[in-house]
């Protein structure tokens, strides 16, 4: 599960390095991206960022944490000096902490003698999320630290996942819905939250298949799965398993998955279209279930989902709604 976490986060942070780095030093300007691992020694940040501080270059360590680590403290030390020699110039150290613990590694670090002198202080930046309200990151325009708003300071609550959802979509950065619903899930952790967020969410499922964060994931899990699915194939008797089941499953399978795949995936696509009517513009609800009734294209079906979403009244719903429909027979005003 920390792996899970780790991984969504540096995605996140290298598909928006500069709303990061305005979120550590503001004034800061993003440049580039670094390798993570120096050349001459065996350190490794989790990203490192060429960074441009009132003219001056300078490199971004960032390191996230999603569980204690008392070695934190000494690990970015380690890091700074080795890079301010590989790199030439100053290096600024950050770590981020996800989740709320309470013996967390602050700044500074202080390395000092039995007598009490002070031998060496290294100070860095430490963010903590829970830590920052939810209001102040929505005010700060950063729009690429909205999926980490489940995690703020009274993030975990419905409102702040629909408010999130609908700033990014105002916003139009797609993408940010796959990291949005990766962290809103290991966040929200009961069946009653993964109901809810899998019909919010439900809206945008062809978005979010497509996303290059999902594809992703879906490849390292598919290769996961098949190295997993091998071994214990092979302890079982993958041989025979895999020539009866290419022959006889692969065709079953297929034909079963497709037909049950498409009619559970017009139904819900038909299910969220109306709750989303329902309870934005009623006076249509009628209307709308008529015209879903005839509709068996996916893609039609997921257009007239984001139509109704993105609509700011029920005319405006009614008007894109058959524009999309405009094609098909038998529209009733």
């Amino acid at each position: 599960m920390t792996q899970v976490w780790d991984d969504t986060l540096k995605r996140l942070i290298m598909a928006n390095p500069q709303d990061f780095v305005s979120m550590i030093i503001e004034e800061a300007r993003y440049e580039g991206d670094l390798a993570t691992e120096l050349k001459n020694w065996t350190r490794r940040a989790d990203v490192a960022m060429s960074i441009l501080l009132h003219g001056e270059k300078m490199v971004l360590d960032l390191e996230i944490q999603s569980t204690q680590d008392d070695t934190m403290g000494q690990r970015l030390l380690e890091y700074n000096v080795l890079a301010t020699r590989e790199h030439n110039c100053r290096v600024i150290s950050c770590v981020i902490y996800l989740r709320e613990d309470d013996n967390i590694v602050e700044s500074p670090l202080i390395w000092g003698l039995p007598n009490g002198a002070q031998i060496l202080v290294f100070r860095y930046i430490v963010i903590k999320m829970w830590e920052l309200p939810v209001q102040d990151i929505l005010e700060s325009g950063l729009v690429g630290l909205y999926p980490l708003l489940p995690l703020a300071e009274g993030g975990k609550q419905y409102h702040v996942i629909d408010t999130m959802i609908e700033q990014i979509v105002a916003a139009k950065q797609w993408h940010l819905l796959s990291f949005s619903h990766i962290i809103a899930g290991l966040v929200f952790t009961q069946e009653q939250d993964h109901e809810y967020l899998q019909r919010r969410f439900a809206v945008f499922e062809d978005i979010l298949e497509e996303s290059w964060v999902y594809q992703e994931i879906e490849k390292k899990g598919l290769e996961k799965g098949l190295k997993q699915g091998l071994e214990k194939g092979v302890k079982q008797g993958l041989e025979k398993g895999v020539k009866q089941g290419l022959e006889k499953g692969v065709k079953q399978g297929l034909e079963k998955g497709v037909k049950q795949g498409l009619e559970r995936g017009l139904m819900s696509y038909r299910q969220t279209i109306l709750r989303i009517v329902e309870a934005r513009f009623p006076t249509l609800t009628d209307w709308v279930q008529q015209q879903l009734n005839a509709v068996t294209d996916l893609t039609m079906l997921q257009n007239m989902s984001v139509s109704v979403s993105l609509a700011q009244s029920s005319d405006e719903a009614r008007i894109a709604l058959l524009n999309i429909l405009q094609n098909k027979n038998g529209i009733q005003d």
